[in-house]
Protein backbone atom coordinates (compact mmCIF):
# COMPACT_ATOMS: atom_id res chain seq x y z
CA UNK A 1 0.00 0.00 0.00
CA UNK A 2 1.32 3.41 -0.95
CA UNK A 3 2.07 5.83 1.85
CA UNK A 4 -0.36 8.74 1.94
CA UNK A 5 0.76 12.11 3.25
CA UNK A 6 -1.86 13.87 5.34
CA UNK A 7 -1.70 17.65 4.95
CA UNK A 8 -2.68 20.07 7.69
CA UNK A 9 -5.44 22.65 7.14
CA UNK A 10 -2.83 25.40 6.70
CA UNK A 11 -0.95 23.33 4.14
CA UNK A 12 -4.16 22.59 2.27
CA UNK A 13 -5.02 26.29 2.24
CA UNK A 14 -1.60 27.20 0.82
CA UNK A 15 -1.97 24.44 -1.75
CA UNK A 16 -5.41 25.76 -2.73
CA UNK A 17 -4.08 29.32 -3.04
CA UNK A 18 -1.25 28.23 -5.35
CA UNK A 19 -3.59 26.07 -7.40
CA UNK A 20 -6.09 28.91 -7.88
CA UNK A 21 -3.38 31.35 -8.96
CA UNK A 22 -2.19 28.92 -11.62
CA UNK A 23 -5.73 28.04 -12.71
CA UNK A 24 -6.76 31.67 -13.21
CA UNK A 25 -3.60 32.47 -15.18
CA UNK A 26 -4.05 29.44 -17.44
CA UNK A 27 -7.81 29.53 -17.87
CA UNK A 28 -8.61 33.16 -18.70
CA UNK A 29 -7.59 35.88 -21.11
CA UNK A 30 -7.58 39.32 -19.51
CA UNK A 31 -9.53 41.86 -21.56
CA UNK A 32 -10.04 45.54 -20.84
CA UNK A 33 -13.61 46.81 -20.69
CA UNK A 34 -12.87 49.68 -23.06
CA UNK A 35 -11.62 47.17 -25.66
CA UNK A 36 -14.88 45.23 -25.39
CA UNK A 37 -16.93 48.42 -25.61
CA UNK A 38 -15.05 49.44 -28.75
CA UNK A 39 -15.54 45.97 -30.25
CA UNK A 40 -19.33 46.13 -29.86
CA UNK A 41 -19.76 49.84 -30.68
CA UNK A 42 -20.43 50.80 -27.06
CA UNK A 43 -23.35 48.37 -26.82
CA UNK A 44 -21.71 46.01 -24.33
CA UNK A 45 -24.80 46.08 -22.12
CA UNK A 46 -26.65 44.17 -24.87
CA UNK A 47 -24.31 41.20 -24.35
CA UNK A 48 -24.44 41.07 -20.56
CA UNK A 49 -26.52 38.20 -19.24
CA UNK A 50 -29.02 39.92 -16.95
CA UNK A 51 -30.25 38.30 -13.77
CA UNK A 52 -33.62 36.57 -13.83
CA UNK A 53 -36.62 37.55 -11.67
CA UNK A 54 -35.98 34.47 -9.54
CA UNK A 55 -32.37 35.52 -8.94
CA UNK A 56 -33.26 39.08 -7.89
CA UNK A 57 -36.40 38.16 -5.97
CA UNK A 58 -34.89 38.38 -2.47
CA UNK A 59 -33.19 41.72 -3.14
CA UNK A 60 -36.35 43.10 -4.76
CA UNK A 61 -38.52 41.98 -1.85
CA UNK A 62 -36.02 43.48 0.59
CA UNK A 63 -36.59 46.85 -1.11
CA UNK A 64 -40.37 46.47 -0.80
CA UNK A 65 -42.74 46.40 2.15
CA UNK A 66 -42.69 42.64 2.52
CA UNK A 67 -45.70 42.52 4.84
CA UNK A 68 -47.72 44.43 2.27
CA UNK A 69 -46.86 41.76 -0.29
CA UNK A 70 -47.72 38.96 2.16
CA UNK A 71 -51.08 40.61 2.91
CA UNK A 72 -51.85 40.81 -0.80
CA UNK A 73 -50.87 37.16 -1.22
CA UNK A 74 -53.20 36.13 1.60
CA UNK A 75 -56.06 38.18 0.13
CA UNK A 76 -55.55 37.00 -3.47
CA UNK A 77 -55.56 33.37 -2.36
CA UNK A 78 -58.43 33.82 0.12
CA UNK A 79 -56.25 32.61 3.00
CA UNK A 80 -57.00 33.19 6.68
CA UNK A 81 -54.53 33.94 9.45
CA UNK A 82 -52.60 36.95 8.17
CA UNK A 83 -52.67 38.68 11.56
CA UNK A 84 -51.15 35.63 13.24
CA UNK A 85 -48.54 35.44 10.49
CA UNK A 86 -47.58 39.10 10.95
CA UNK A 87 -47.37 38.73 14.74
CA UNK A 88 -45.11 35.70 14.47
CA UNK A 89 -42.97 37.38 11.79
CA UNK A 90 -42.41 40.46 13.94
CA UNK A 91 -41.34 38.30 16.88
CA UNK A 92 -38.53 36.57 14.95
CA UNK A 93 -35.08 38.14 15.09
CA UNK A 94 -33.56 36.93 11.85
CA UNK A 95 -33.13 37.96 8.23
CA UNK A 96 -36.21 38.79 6.22
CA UNK A 97 -36.04 35.60 4.13
CA UNK A 98 -35.35 33.30 7.08
CA UNK A 99 -38.25 34.89 8.98
CA UNK A 100 -40.60 34.44 6.03
CA UNK A 101 -39.47 30.83 5.63
CA UNK A 102 -40.12 30.13 9.30
CA UNK A 103 -43.60 31.63 9.13
CA UNK A 104 -44.62 30.22 5.75
CA UNK A 105 -42.79 26.92 5.60
CA UNK A 106 -40.82 26.09 2.45
CA UNK A 107 -43.74 24.98 0.27
CA UNK A 108 -45.93 28.03 0.95
CA UNK A 109 -42.94 30.36 0.69
CA UNK A 110 -42.24 29.01 -2.81
CA UNK A 111 -45.90 29.60 -3.68
CA UNK A 112 -45.61 33.16 -2.36
CA UNK A 113 -42.42 33.68 -4.37
CA UNK A 114 -44.00 32.36 -7.59
CA UNK A 115 -47.08 34.52 -6.98
CA UNK A 116 -44.96 37.66 -6.53
CA UNK A 117 -42.89 36.93 -9.64
CA UNK A 118 -46.08 36.53 -11.68
CA UNK A 119 -48.00 39.39 -10.07
CA UNK A 120 -45.13 41.87 -10.14
CA UNK A 121 -43.45 40.82 -13.39
CA UNK A 122 -43.20 44.40 -14.67
CA UNK A 123 -41.84 45.71 -11.38
CA UNK A 124 -39.22 42.96 -11.29
CA UNK A 125 -38.25 43.64 -14.89
CA UNK A 126 -37.79 47.33 -14.11
CA UNK A 127 -35.82 46.42 -10.99
CA UNK A 128 -33.44 44.22 -13.02
CA UNK A 129 -32.74 47.00 -15.51
CA UNK A 130 -32.26 49.56 -12.76
CA UNK A 131 -29.39 47.59 -11.27
CA UNK A 132 -25.92 48.75 -12.17
CA UNK A 133 -25.10 45.32 -13.57
CA UNK A 134 -21.93 46.22 -15.41
CA UNK A 135 -18.22 45.42 -14.97
CA UNK A 136 -17.10 47.18 -11.79
CA UNK A 137 -13.42 46.95 -12.70
CA UNK A 138 -11.67 47.69 -15.99
CA UNK A 139 -10.61 44.07 -16.49
CA UNK A 140 -12.84 41.22 -17.65
CA UNK A 141 -11.87 37.58 -17.99
CA UNK A 142 -12.53 35.46 -21.08
CA UNK A 143 -12.61 31.69 -20.74
CA UNK A 144 -9.92 30.27 -23.00
CA UNK A 145 -11.90 27.04 -23.43
CA UNK A 146 -15.18 27.23 -25.37
CA UNK A 147 -16.44 24.36 -23.21
CA UNK A 148 -17.47 27.01 -20.68
CA UNK A 149 -19.86 28.64 -23.14
CA UNK A 150 -22.51 26.11 -22.17
CA UNK A 151 -25.50 27.08 -20.06
CA UNK A 152 -24.44 25.00 -17.06
CA UNK A 153 -21.19 26.95 -16.80
CA UNK A 154 -23.03 30.26 -17.10
CA UNK A 155 -25.32 29.33 -14.23
CA UNK A 156 -22.34 28.34 -12.08
CA UNK A 157 -20.63 31.67 -12.77
CA UNK A 158 -23.80 33.55 -11.88
CA UNK A 159 -24.25 31.49 -8.71
CA UNK A 160 -20.98 32.86 -7.27
CA UNK A 161 -21.89 36.44 -8.17
CA UNK A 162 -19.95 36.84 -11.41
CA UNK A 163 -21.44 38.76 -14.30
CA UNK A 164 -21.41 37.04 -17.68
CA UNK A 165 -20.90 38.53 -21.15
CA UNK A 166 -21.91 36.20 -23.96
CA UNK A 167 -22.62 36.29 -27.68
CA UNK A 168 -19.62 38.28 -28.90
CA UNK A 169 -18.61 36.53 -32.13
CA UNK A 170 -14.85 36.55 -31.59
CA UNK A 171 -14.85 35.69 -27.89
CA UNK A 172 -15.77 32.84 -25.63
CA UNK A 173 -17.90 33.71 -22.61
CA UNK A 174 -16.44 36.48 -20.49
CA UNK A 175 -16.94 37.01 -16.77
CA UNK A 176 -16.59 40.13 -14.66
CA UNK A 177 -16.69 41.13 -11.00
CA UNK A 178 -19.86 42.81 -9.78
CA UNK A 179 -18.70 44.02 -6.37
CA UNK A 180 -15.71 45.47 -4.56
CA UNK A 181 -14.18 45.77 -1.11
CA UNK A 182 -12.98 42.18 -0.82
CA UNK A 183 -10.52 39.72 -2.30
CA UNK A 184 -11.44 38.46 -5.75
CA UNK A 185 -9.93 35.10 -4.82
CA UNK A 186 -12.05 34.43 -1.76
CA UNK A 187 -15.17 36.09 -3.19
CA UNK A 188 -15.11 34.77 -6.76
CA UNK A 189 -12.26 32.63 -8.04
CA UNK A 190 -12.14 30.01 -5.29
CA UNK A 191 -15.94 29.51 -5.10
CA UNK A 192 -16.05 29.28 -8.92
CA UNK A 193 -13.22 26.74 -9.05
CA UNK A 194 -14.76 24.56 -6.36
CA UNK A 195 -18.14 24.56 -8.12
CA UNK A 196 -16.64 23.76 -11.51
CA UNK A 197 -14.58 20.90 -10.04
CA UNK A 198 -16.61 19.01 -7.40
CA UNK A 199 -13.75 16.61 -6.58
CA UNK A 200 -11.65 19.62 -5.58
CA UNK A 201 -14.52 20.93 -3.46
CA UNK A 202 -14.48 17.64 -1.61
CA UNK A 203 -10.72 17.78 -1.10
CA UNK A 204 -10.79 21.31 0.32
CA UNK A 205 -14.05 21.00 2.25
CA UNK A 206 -13.80 22.79 5.57
CA UNK A 207 -10.86 24.97 4.55
CA UNK A 208 -11.42 28.60 5.53
CA UNK A 209 -10.08 30.59 2.59
CA UNK A 210 -11.72 33.95 3.43
CA UNK A 211 -8.36 35.61 4.12
CA UNK A 212 -6.83 34.65 0.77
Amino acid sequence: MENQISLSADELKRELENKINIWVERSFNYIQVNALEKYCDNQLIDYIRLLSPTEVFEDWLNDCNEMEKVAEFYSANEMDGFEEFQSKYESIEDTMINSLLECFGMETFEQFKDWCIDQYADDLSDYIYEQDYYPMWNTCFEFRDSFYNQEESIEICKSVGLGVIQGLDDFNNIVFMTSAGHSFFSAYWIPLYLKLFPSEAEKYAGINYQDL
